[in-house]
């Protein structure tokens, strides 16, 4: 029997590599001056949860074939390897943000710009 062990058993299991990729986004992200919560921590899912535009998002850590990927939203994702990259995503502003509601004076459909003097 071999003294060494496998090399499946140095690497991290998926709950501690989740840990330690979220630990490390959290970090970036308090670095540029936001906000970051792990929770459940101490589970093998822990969630970053972090406010952008005003609302609160949840960052989950996923594993595809070979490669970490954090991933919030409805399509926002970026790659493990680069938490600085994904914090500056997620702290920044968006590239499509909508206009504010009240950039534009709205007018009612059918409205007149001018009314006619009734005598």
């Amino acid at each position: 029997m071999s003294s060494t062990m496998p090399s499946a058993a140095l690497r991290p299991q998926p709950g501690e590599a989740r840990r330690l990729l979220l630990a490390r986004l959290q970090a970036e992200i308090h670095a540029l001056g936001g906000t970051a919560l792990v929770a459940l921590g101490g589970s093998d899912n822990p969630v970053l949860y972090t406010v952008r535009d005003g609302r609160r998002v949840a960052v989950v850590a996923v594993r595809v074939g070979d490669a970490w990927w954090f991933i919030w939203g409805r399509r926002d994702q970026a790659a493990a390897e680069h938490p600085d990259a994904a914090a500056r995503r997620l702290t920044g502003p968006r590239p499509h943000a909508p206009a504010g509601l009240l950039a534009r004076r709205p007018q009612p459909r059918g409205a007149r710009r001018s009314l006619k003097a009734v005598a």
